[in-house]
């Protein structure tokens, strides 16, 4: 029996032809961006065949953009913009981003842009069609894109390690009640962080707030039940920390998150706990505004018997009431009275922040240019 002989496979006459019209030294020996020496006939048409060539090399979307006016670069930019998976993810040019360079007076390409530009130029070789034409087919369908610039995944979102959330609870336990936190309490905060955070909205820095104040409450009643009851509901911890953060806030008396911690969680051993710490919050506001403790001793706030000043403040800095700080305002009732309104005006009005406010800017650039009007020097 003889031994097969393995089966041996020539060019097609047609392929021999092809390789014979086509000179040895076309594109200098270097492949195209099809793969192809430029030169080197290729079969177009999906179902009539036509004849093209490859003629696209390396740096071919370079000298491309090079061709354009900077409006020109805009279009292309944001047409190939369009097309799914051509750009590395946050990679894509974006109108915001066009529009920030068009105001500066310029479109500059990036090498990201020329490399996705060939990549264009590639398809275009093989397709035997215009480049435009190419982005508008691929821009206009996302499958086609996806299949042949691959599916760009969206990486996971990065969590807090275990360690570091245990790290700041221990921290906080310990500054509450000269403790480490429970192995169980910090692997139930942790996993609804890394929950949150994994999620595609994310999480807020009061969501993680929230979430602590939640397992310190947990903690704070079992120290504080009475008789194996909870003295306090549900959120009461949360609650207590906003209340607190917020009366200290109004009233201009500075303070930490551990402090504020330390007395939200003293708040939870009884209503009278709650009410000593409020109305001691008071009692420092007499002490750095004596002009206002008449209204204190009435349960106002600073923020309450300032309101009319803050208003002032307000106008003449160009700042939102919301914004403004009673612990900026405290020379308005440091002495025995306070300042009348006309006197705090005239005092912020002759203040650094004043000169440095937009408002200032605007009223100075006004007055400049009224005068080089008069003087025939101006507009």
């Amino acid at each position: 029996m003889g031994v097969a002989k393995t089966p041996t496979y020539a060019p097609s006459a047609e392929a021999q032809k092809v390789i014979a019209d086509t000179p040895s030294t076309v594109g200098g020996g270097t492949k195209g961006l099809s793969g192809l020496k430029p030169g080197v006939p290729i079969k177009t048409g999906a179902s009539t065949y036509t004849k093209s060539s490859a003629e696209y090399v390396a740096g071919a979307g370079a000298i491309k953009f090079a061709t354009l006016a900077p409006q020109e670069r805009a279009q292309l930019l944001l047409r190939m913009g369009q097309i799914p998976n051509l750009y590395a993810s946050g990679m894509a040019p974006t109108t915001d981003y066009i529009n920030r360079q068009l105001k500066v007076g310029y479109v500059t390409p990036r090498t990201e842009d020329f490399s996705a530009y060939e990549k264009i130029l590639a398809i275009a070789d093989f397709a035997g069609d215009q480049p435009d034409n190419v982005i508008i087919k691929f821009a206009n369908n996302p499958k086609l894109s996806e299949q042949f610039f691959g599916k760009i995944s969206t990486p996971a979102k990065a969590v807090t390690p275990l360690s570091q959330l245990q790290a700041d609870m221990d921290s906080k336990f310990l500054d509450l009640f000269e403790s480490k936190a429970d192995t169980g309490l910090v692997k139930a905060y942790a996993k609804e962080i890394n929950t949150l955070e994994s999620s595609k909205g994310g999480i807020s820095a009061q969501q993680k707030e929230d979430i602590l104040l939640k397992y310190i409450q947990k903690k704070a009643d079992n120290l504080y039940s009475i008789g194996g009851v909870a003295a306090t509901d549900k959120g009461a911890l949360g609650r207590s920390v906003r209340v607190l953060r917020s009366a200290y806030e109004d009233n201009g008396i500075p303070i930490d998150d551990k402090q504020i911690y330390n007395k939200a969680v003293q708040s939870l051993r009884s209503p009278d706990a709650a009410k000593n710490i409020l109305e001691d919050i008071g009692m420092h506001a007499s002490i750095i505004m004596p002009a206002f403790k008449d209204f204190y001793a009435k349960g106002k706030s600073a923020r309450e018997v300032l309101s009319p000043y803050i208003s002032v403040r307000s106008q003449i800095l160009g700042i939102p009431e919301d914004q403004i700080r009673v612990k900026d305002m405290y020379d308005v009732g440091s002495g025995a009275v306070p300042l009348t309104i006309q006197e705090y005006k005239a005092k912020v009005y002759k203040s650094d922040e004043y000169k440095q406010s937009d408002n200032y800017k605007s009223v100075t650039l006004g007055d400049t240019t009224a005068m080089l009007r008069a003087f025939n020097l101006g507009a």
